[in-house]
């Protein structure tokens, strides 16, 4: 495309300023809304994360701008330049590069963190964690840090590393990499907390008192409450409904979410994820030691959304696979 329309390559490097400075808060908003626990909305305060956004454009303008003979000198020649006017635009261009790398590692590391906290708290909420974790956001983080660093080396030394394989192809090639990640991930990544309105409040108080480890529960109220979980898994089999949440189990046994998951988590050392998914693999054992019926409609049966999330929780409870532990209790 540069062979073809060179004057595209003026506007691409013009440009590229405000592009990054836009992509770093809107990937962060993006992943504030996918992990709230509350019906997301936009908010005049998170103007401030463009605040420097105007600033940045007058650059680039002032960039595009520029006779295409002063641009060419400024950016792809060896010469230095000699201007005022050139000079200060030079500066501003390195000023905002090393900006917007700070930046760049505040909000992945912020992102990183959230992430992490939001992985944990799921697995107080949900028994299946298929279509919420956001793996692929950590991973596209690392690889944006990765990115910058790399850019900057190709940008401080130009050619003298190309053998070694750092070179601009390889920042294109790096950048096209985060939108192929960020695109396909993005648009079917569900939300973290999609349950109704007033659900989302109670799951605010569950995370909340999970955080603070506040617990209003006295030993006969934790005694009480894991009796009746107790009895929802044993008589009602409740844990083979494949959308259960701590919320409808909440409902099924009348009483608040956050006392559920303190007794989990106080008198049951457990999370509503890992009790639930026990429950699971202990009637998977028995279908497994006692019927011909497949691995998957076991899966099925047992209140798992698909094969490999059966797999990994087995695995995890019983270090060994579905078709292992058949085989061994046969």
């Amino acid at each position: 495309m540069f062979e073809l329309t060179p004057n595209l390559v003026h506007l691409y490097v013009s440009f590229i300023p405000v592009v990054f400075f836009l992509f770093l808060p809107a990937f962060w908003l993006y992943h504030d809304a996918t992990i709230a626990t509350d019906s997301w909305r936009w908010q005049p305060s998170m103007l401030k994360h463009f605040a420097i956004v105007p600033v940045v454009l007058f650059l680039s303008v002032a960039l595009a701008l520029l006779p295409a003979k002063d641009f060419e000198w400024m950016f792809f020649s060896s010469e230095p330049v000699d201007t005022p006017w050139l000079t200060t635009l030079a500066m501003a261009f390195a000023f905002f590069l090393v900006v917007w790398f700070i930046l760049s590692c505040g909000y992945m590391f912020s992102i990183f963190r959230r992430t992490l906290a939001y992985h944990k708290n799921i697995r107080l909420i949900y028994a299946d964690e298929s279509g919420r974790k956001l793996n692929w956001v950590i991973i596209t983080a690392a690889l944006m840090i990765l990115t910058w660093v790399y850019a900057l080396i190709v940008l401080t030394v130009e050619n003298r590393l190309t053998h070694f394989g750092f070179s601009e192809t390889g920042v294109l090639i790096l950048l096209s990499l985060i939108v192929w990640l960020v695109a396909h991930n993005g648009i079917k990544q569900q939300l973290g907390f999609d349950e109704a309105k007033e659900a989302n409040a109670a799951i605010t108080e569950v995370i909340k008192a999970q955080a603070y480890e506040r617990s209003a529960l006295r030993k006969a109220d934790l005694q009480r409450i894991a009796a009746k979980i107790e009895t929802a898994v044993a008589q009602d089999k409740i844990h083979l409904e494949s959308d259960l949440s701590l919320v409808k189990l909440a409902k099924h046994i009348a009483e608040p979410p956050q006392y559920i998951s303190q007794t989990l988590s106080q008198h049951l050392n457990s999370t509503f994820f890992d009790f639930i998914n026990k429950a699971r693999i202990d009637q998977a054992r028995q279908l497994l030691a006692t019927t011909d019926h497949t691995v998957l409609d076991i899966a099925f049966a047992t209140g798992f959304n698909s094969r490999s999330a059966f797999y990994k929780a087995f695995k995890n409870h019983l270090n060994q696979t579905p078709s292992e532990y058949r085989a061994n209790s046969s």
